[in-house]
């Protein structure tokens, strides 16, 4: 049996799978990771939770042209509207 010993590992250093499965040791030395099937029991896990959305939408639009005016003609007008919205989320 062949041993390799590693001291000074960059963490940017790249192995492949065969150098990967020769690698031990560790901060726990001797310690092997357990492959083995542990079961859930998930009725005691909950995972629940509210949300609230709410959407504010709000448009502005003022055209003061042509006012009091009479037998007028040709009166133009650029309006520029402008509408903005803000959605928020709550979870509690």
């Amino acid at each position: 049996m062949k041993t390799l010993t590693i001291k000074d590992l960059s963490r940017t250093t790249e192995l492949d799978r065969q150098a990967m499965a020769g690698v031990s040791g560790g901060m726990y030395k001797g310690w092997m990771p357990a492959y083995s099937y542990t079961a859930i029991d998930a009725s005691k896990h909950s995972f629940s939770f509210d949300a609230e959305q709410s959407i504010d939408q709000e448009q502005n639009t003022l055209v003061n042209n042509g006012n009091n005016v009479a037998f007028a003609s040709g009166i133009t007008a650029t309006v520029k509207p402008k509408q903005t919205a803000d959605n928020t989320i709550n979870f509690g």
